[in-house]
């Protein structure tokens, strides 16, 4: 078979190997924009009792990550992981939610006067529930199914000041989602995907050889 021939057989390949990957939702050159969507939509209906929102996260996360790394990354695997997610993750999820909770009625008595010191008590909540937002958001980043909370919370806590980049994702990421909830809030449905892209980018730093 001459050079050109060759050539010729690698080039048609390699069109099929595209058209195949086009066939599925998501495919080709927008793979990751497209599982992005995927992963907002199923991480919203998981979370809406709220809850549950920080284990459909995690599961999210993981599934992007499985997705750029061409592991198995279907719908079915996606269910699968956020149920695991959930069933091991249900506690995390309910305690980090009632001191968000807790620390947001804070900064709203706060704002409103209706407590003695109310602008330093306003500011200092926000403060800490941003801190927690985003150690809960970093230990969920760094989900597996044989994860164990407590580790995670633990080891997301150091990560959030031993690596500032990684942390700045996650501001940037929260920081998109809540401005395009803001401008547009159907799109509200597909904003848990872009936090989940963010924890990927921090999940990706996490695991890098150093």
């Amino acid at each position: 078979m001459t050079s050109h021939a060759r050539e010729a057989e690698a080039e048609e390949r390699r069109e099929t190997a595209g058209a195949e990957r086009l066939l599925r939702f998501g495919g080709g050159s927008v793979g990751l924009f497209g599982e992005m969507i995927v992963v907002g939509l199923v991480v919203t209906a998981l979370a809406l009792p709220l809850v549950s929102a920080l284990p459909a996260l995690a599961a999210g996360a993981r599934h992007l990550d499985r997705h750029h790394t061409d592991h198995g990354d279907g719908l079915a695997e996606l269910f699968g992981a956020s149920w695991k997610a959930l069933r091991g993750g249900w506690v995390a999820g309910v305690a980090t939610a009632i001191v968000v909770g807790l620390l947001g009625i804070n900064v709203a008595l706060g704002v409103q006067g209706l407590v003695p010191g109310g602008t330093a008590l306003a500011v200092v909540s926000g403060l800490l529930g941003a801190v927690v937002v985003l150690v809960a958001v970093r230990a969920a980043s760094l989900w597996e199914p044989d994860s164990d909370w407590r580790e995670l919370f633990g080891e997301g806590a150091t990560l959030t000041w031993a690596d500032p980049v990684g942390t700045v994702y996650l501001v940037v990421g929260l920081g998109v989602a809540g401005v395009v909830a803001w401008m547009f809030l159907p799109l509200i449905v597909i904003t848990p995907g872009m936090v989940a892209i963010a924890m990927l980018a921090a999940r990706k730093r996490a695991n890098a050889p150093i």
